[in-house]
């Protein structure tokens, strides 16, 4: 599958504005870095991209295999951008916290937990150099 994403960074703040298929969304620094505050910066949809693809992963699991019973799933990152001395900056780490209900004992739960995070997209992309550390 392939993606063609168009991003046109507008004349307000850092506030760029993002067509994906039928969907638009907007992106902006907050304040104090310049912008107006108006939407999420990058590094925020980078985790919501990971929340969300872990979320997805998990509910498709569950349907093909109903006896996992999911009931809760709820993500909660929290990440470290580092900045270098030459001023750029990177996510360093990535703290990902879960919420887990499921009908399994709880070697299967750890079980069904490992292969969410193994077949997450977003979570197989990101630069092996970031330290992703899951809790469940």
């Amino acid at each position: 599958m392939a993606y063609q994403i168009k991003s046109v960074l507008k004349d307000v703040g850092y506030q760029v504005r993002t067509q994906i298929g039928e969907h638009v969304i907007l992106a902006d620094e907050p304040l104090k870095a310049g912008g107006t505050d108006a939407a999420p910066n990058p590094v925020q949809y980078l985790l919501a991209a990971l929340n969300s693809c872990l979320s997805i992963t998990a509910k498709s699991m569950a349907r093909k295999h109903p006896e996992i019973g999911l009931k809760k799933f709820e993500v909660t990152t929290s990440a470290l951008v580092k900045r270098a001395p030459d001023k750029t900056s990177k996510v360093a780490e990535i703290n990902v916290h879960f919420e887990v209900e499921t009908e399994l004992a709880l070697a299967d739960q750890q079980h069904f937990m490992r292969s969410v995070i193994k077949y997450c997209t977003i979570h197989s992309s990101l630069d092996p150099a970031i330290e992703i550390n899951f809790e469940f």
